[in-house]
Order: structure tokens, then C-alpha cells, then sequence
């Protein structure tokens, strides 16, 4: 290790949020001596909720690039860093602990798609509560304190874009078994899969149903979704239900058309130009409203759409979206941005 090297304190929180920007951390570790802190579902101490515990995953990429690992908030040297960089922007979960008792800046990073307003968006309402500067994805969401950064993770796509196309994805937000079902419009109940069109595309193309589930810290485990999902799908339907995955870029990669809720996760399909319907009311609208497919739940529309995606993806959304996201250099743009809040300093 080089001497005099600037230390970069990581504090890792959710895998499901902090997975984005994780490929950054191997081209950090050349330049930085980084330390790493887990705290809540990345804690050790964690029960994992889902099928597949993507910790191990983090481990096994990223580890051996930290210096050192932090036991706990208690141990945190704060004099120690010149930078703190944290996977959320959510003051919770002992973040808003670490900025209270920082020594120097700290930067947080989008949790997700939010809609662009105060009492939403984490970036305006959490601001020095939990981050001084904060990475988001693009210029839609440009505030005094923001800094693009797009999606490294998703720059790995490109490496999958020759995948076959084997099955339509239906990327789910919260099931109509859930208490917070209510929380929007829709949720992913039988009347949704019943209206989206999944029967009638599987007959005219022949693909198979895949259906992500999240994990989520606040279910109980993610075996009575499935229990859930097998009960209301409709009948005759070919499909396969997937909880946590180790790989979603090539999930997403072998994707024929794409419906989905207005996930992060949906970033991935359109910057593939694969043919995605996104459901109004299925989840915060957020920076999906221009989106030519954000539609209503309704088979005409949705089947509509994606069909015509297919010789006509929509090629301005992400350039004014996703931060590198056309070029899939987002890794590269938040490197550099980085080091220039630092060289700022």
C-alpha cells in the first residue's frame, strides 16, 4: 500500500440499493485506502430474508479490496478519514449516527427511483441528515448538492448483450398479500396478473414467465409470496418464480420484453433496448415519466407497447436518465467525480 494515501471510509448498508455503485470499489481501492463498514442488512448479524444471501456475493467481490473492516458504529475512528461514502441517502439504520459524528465529507448515494419532490426524495429531505454531497443518476434529479454518477453496476451490461432471449420478465413491486398493499394504486394481485397480459404473450411468442420477488427486511422470510403468487397466476401459465438472484444483468439480458413496476431495476432492460411496459400506479412514478413505455394496467396498452419497442425502443430516455448509461461508462463518471469532490478538498 502506497503511503499517504487518502482513506475512504465505505459504509455499506442494503445489497439490494448499494449493489449500483459496488463495482466502484475494486478502482477506488487502486487510488485510496479504503475501510469497509457494515451496518444493517449488510451487518453480519443480519438474518437474511431471502432465497440466496447476497453478502456472500459481496464478500467474495469485494472484500479482499479493504484495508480494514470496521467491527461496529462504535469503532469508527472519524479523525482518521478524508472521505466517507455511504450506499444510501436514507438518514436511518445508524447512517444518520455516522454524519452526526463525521470529521470531514460524507456522500451518500440514491436509494432508488423516488418521486421528485420533498417529502419523497431523499436527496432534498434527508440533505445533512445523513450527506453533505449525493450521488444521483442523471440530470433530471440535479440539486446544489448532487453529483452524477449513473449506474456503475449496469455497465456490465453490455458484456450480455448477445444473450438469447428466453423468457418475459415481470419485475414485481408489493403483493397484494402484503400489508402495504395500499401504499399505491396497484399491486401485484391476481387482478394485475390477470390485466397485464401475460397469457396472451406467452401464446404468441413462446417464452417462458419469469417473476422477481424482492426480499424485504419487513416479510417474514419470502416462502408465503410463493405460496402467494402459485395460488392467483392465471391458469396454464408457464413461469418461474426468483426471489434473490447472484447475477441480474444477465437475468435482465435474456429478457424478451420486460413489465414491471418503476424499479431501479427497470433502468437495466431500456438501456438494452429490450421492450419494457412500465406500470402506472404499481410504485413511485419518479424519473419514469417520460418513459414511451410508462402505461396503464391494461393488455391493449401493454402488449401495444412493448410490441412496438421492438423496432422502436426509446432512445432519449436514458441519455437524459442514466448518467453513461447510453455509453455504459457510469463506472468511469463516478470515479472522476469523485475524485474531483476529494481534490476539492
Amino acid at each position: 500500500m502506497v503511503k499517504n494515501m487518502k482513506k475512504i471510509l465505505f459504509v455499506a448498508t442494503q445489497y439490494r440499493n448499494g449493489e449500483r455503485i459496488y463495482p466502484v470499489i475494486p478502482l477506488l481501492s487502486e487510488e485510496f485506502e479504503l475501510h469497509l463498514l457494515k451496518i444493517y442488512e449488510m451487518s453480519p448479524n443480519y438474518r437474511w430474508p431471502g432465497s440466496f444471501d447476497l453478502r456472500d456475493t459481496f464478500n467474495e467481490h469485494y472484500l479482499n479490496c479493504f484495508s480494514k473492516i470496521i467491527p461496529n458504529i462504535d469503532y469508527i475512528n472519524y479523525n482518521e478519514y478524508d472521505l466517507i461514502l455511504c450506499d444510501d441517502d436514507r438518514a436511518r439504520n445508524g447512517v444518520e449516527k455516522i454524519y452526526k459524528n463525521k470529521k470531514c465529507l460524507m456522500i451518500g448515494c440514491s436509494h432508488g427511483n423516488r418521486e421528485l419532490v420533498h417529502e419523497h426524495w431523499h436527496a432534498i429531505k434527508h440533505h445533512k441528515l445523513a450527506f453533505d454531497k449525493c450521488f444521483v443518476f442523471g440530470k433530471k434529479e440535479k440539486l446544489p448538492h448532487s453529483i452524477f454518477g449513473g449506474i456503475p453496476s449496469n455497465d456490465d451490461l453490455k458484456t450480455y448483450m448477445s444473450e438469447e432471449k428466453k423468457h418475459i420478465l415481470v419485475i414485481c413491486n408489493i403483493l397484494g398479500n402484503h400489508p402495504a398493499k395500499n401504499s399505491f394504486k396497484l399491486s401485484f394481485d391476481q387482478h394485475f396478473f390477470n390485466e397485464c397480459g401475460l397469457v396472451e404473450l406467452q401464446q404468441k411468442y413462446n417464452k417462458k414467465i419469469i417473476i422477481k420477488l424482492k426480499s424485504r427486511t419487513n416479510e417474514g422470510g419470502y416462502k408465503h409470496n410463493i405460496e402467494y403468487l402459485n395460488n392467483i397466476l392465471p391458469k396454464g401459465l408457464d413461469y418461474e418464480i426468483l426471489v434473490d438472484v447472484d447475477n441480474d444483468n444477465k437475468l435482465i439480458s435474456q429478457s424478451f420484453m420486460v413489465i414491471s413496476s418503476p424499479s431501479c431495476l427497470t433502468f437495466k432492460p431500456i438501456q438494452l433496448k429490450i421492450p419494457t411496459a412500465i406500470i402506472k400506479g404499481s410504485g413511485q412514478t419518479g424519473l419514469y415519466s417520460d418513459f414511451k413505455g410508462f402505461v396503464n394496467l391494461n393488455k391493449e396498452n401493454i402488449i401495444n407497447t412493448l410490441e412496438d419497442q421492438i423496432i422502436n425502443p426509446d432512445k432519449d430516455f436514458i441519455v437524459n436518465t442514466i448518467e453513461g448509461g447510453l455509453n455504459f461508462n457510469s463506472t468511469e463518471i463516478f470515479i472522476n467525480n469523485l475524485k474531483n469532490e476529494l481534490n476539492e478538498l
